[in-house]
């Protein structure tokens, strides 16, 4: 399973021209929370091994990593036409946080990306 908060950063690029955040709190697997961030609200990187922080109103989001790419790559990766550590690897997706914990949860990126591609997504 995966502990670990993330803040998910889509970069402007085709027809994007704003850039989205999404936090999504994973704690041994489970999904603990998700919210798409206001333009301007701020969030802190947390040290590595941090405990998930619940969503709490007005208080500012945490999270151990920071994944972000530009949209088209992230359409890509919905598409399953690009893998997302193999992206990163490719200097296509930046990540803020603990690489090796990262790269040692490979099926649980895989696994994500299968569950997002379960829901039905309209692209710009």
């Amino acid at each position: 399973w995966w502990d670990g908060d993330f803040i998910f950063v889509i970069e402007p690029s085709g027809n994007l021209d704003h850039e989205i955040r999404m936090f999504i709190g994973l704690y041994k697997g489970d999904c603990t929370g998700a919210k798409i961030l206001d333009k301007d609200e701020e969030y802190e990187i947390l040290p590595p091994g941090s405990p998930p922080r619940p969503l709490k109103e007005g208080e500012k989001i945490g999270a151990e990593f920071v994944f972000s790419g530009t949209y088209d790559n992230w359409v890509k990766v919905l598409k399953k036409e690009l893998d997302p550590i193999q992206g990163l690897m490719a200097g296509k997706f930046k990540l803020v946080g603990n690489m090796a914990k990262v790269m040692r949860a490979t099926k649980a990126a895989q696994e994500m990306v299968n569950s997002t591609t379960m829901i039905e997504a309209e692209f710009y």
